[in-house]
């Protein structure tokens, strides 16, 4: 089972010799390694800026004050290590995913955010509503959008790209 994501993001890389910030495409394809959702996951990751990664992840809930789970992954090459947060957009009924990525890149401090929309077309139904319980609620990701400016143009670049 797989599902696969296209997105958008900025980066900042900051050392003696290096201070920039890029911006850059990007692409996740999650595996696992049976028909139904498990704790662990390969990732490949390509990235227009720092190239392709192989990760592990680890899925985890968090559970906020409300007792509602919510997917998180954390993941890893060994050098750069990535955080997402899932969302749901009801609007047009799509997985969202916040990536922030922190680490070493080319000797450089690294950190980086992005948005990833799931592009996935043959992603079941039932993997799809799957992500939409385990995902925050429609209206925190618009409250989020609305209150990052540079995300929120990132999500309308994605929408349009994927006719959404």
């Amino acid at each position: 089972m797989s599902e696969t994501y296209s997105g958008l993001g900025d980066a900042l890389v900051v050392n003696n010799n290096c201070k920039s910030l890029k911006q850059f495409t990007s692409s996740y394809k999650w595996t696992f390694p049976t028909d139904a959702y498990s704790a662990f996951s390969v990732i490949n990751y390509q990235n227009s800026f720092i190239g392709k990664r192989t990760l592990s992840a680890v899925f985890i809930n968090d559970s906020n004050s409300d007792s509602t789970n919510y997917w998180n992954e954390i993941s890893s090459d060994g050098l750069l290590n990535f955080k997402a947060e899932y969302y749901y957009d009801s609007s047009i009924d799509s997985t969202f995913i916040l990536v922030t990525i922190t680490g070493v890149y080319k000797k450089c401090n690294y950190s980086s955010r992005e948005i990833d929309l799931l592009v996935s077309e043959t992603t079941s139904a039932s993997v799809k509503e799957k992500l939409k319980k385990g995902s925050r609620s429609s209206e925190d990701f618009h409250k989020l959008l609305n209150s990052d400016q540079s995300l929120n143009k990132k999500y309308l670049k994605l929408k349009a790209k994927h006719g959404k």
